[in-house]
């Protein structure tokens, strides 16, 4: 307690709830609903090194059984990313969405388009996909929709002509049509502003 005093650290004391082999700091966080989620620990475990054999030489020369420390920045992986997909309600920021953008081409014509600029963005480190499914594009637009990509960019005639495609972010907000590299330097400054975008539809 002294060392979270002595940080300026705000806490509470939950009694009873310490690990039998010592005490611990716990943090817990609250998801967008107000929901507490206890995430990281830290933990002095006095039990475990006298177990596992451990010692050093102290200053005296003598041996002595070590402190051990327990750490977990957001506990288990699998238990933080579940946190992360309640807090966000499915709809993750650009920067941390595992796919930011699709491109998704009107007609067959425009495929290799479509891949080409998918390919463009990949190579300026997003992660973007083409979907070049032999659907309608409303189809495409609202299977892309339901997986809650940052953006889509459809690229039709238009915009394979023009060497452009027209964006769409998340929750149907239409962008713009623009330059491919123009949308990667907006993609890019999402990322790094770590910007939400769109809703959460």
């Amino acid at each position: 307690m002294e060392s979270l005093r002595r940080s300026g650290v705000e806490f509470g004391l939950a009694p009873g709830e310490g690990a039998f082999y010592g005490p611990k700091i716990e943090y817990t966080l609250k998801d967008a609903l107000g929901r507490p989620w206890q995430c990281g620990t830290m933990q002095v475990d006095f039990e475990m090194p006298g177990r596992l054999g451990a010692e050093y030489v102290a200053e005296d020369n003598n041996r002595k059984v070590p402190v051990m420390l327990h750490r977990a920045i957001v506990g288990s992986f699998e238990r933080f990313i579940g946190m992360l997909i309640e807090h966000f309600a499915g709809a993750m920021p650009p920067w941390l969405a595992p796919v930011q953008v699709a491109v998704a081409n009107i007609s067959e014509a425009q495929a290799g388009y479509a891949a080409q600029v998918a390919q463009a963005l990949k190579k300026q480190g997003l992660r973007a996909e083409a979907d070049l499914r032999n659907e309608k594009i409303s189809y495409k637009i609202r299977a892309l929709s339901l997986q809650k990509i940052p953006y889509i960019a459809v690229v039709g005639d238009k915009e394979m002509q023009a060497g452009k495609v027209a964006v769409r972010a998340r929750g149907g907000v239409d962008v713009g049509v623009m330059s491919s590299d123009a949308f990667a330097a907006r993609l890019l400054e999402d990322v790094a502003q770590r910007r939400q975008v769109g809703g959460t539809a």
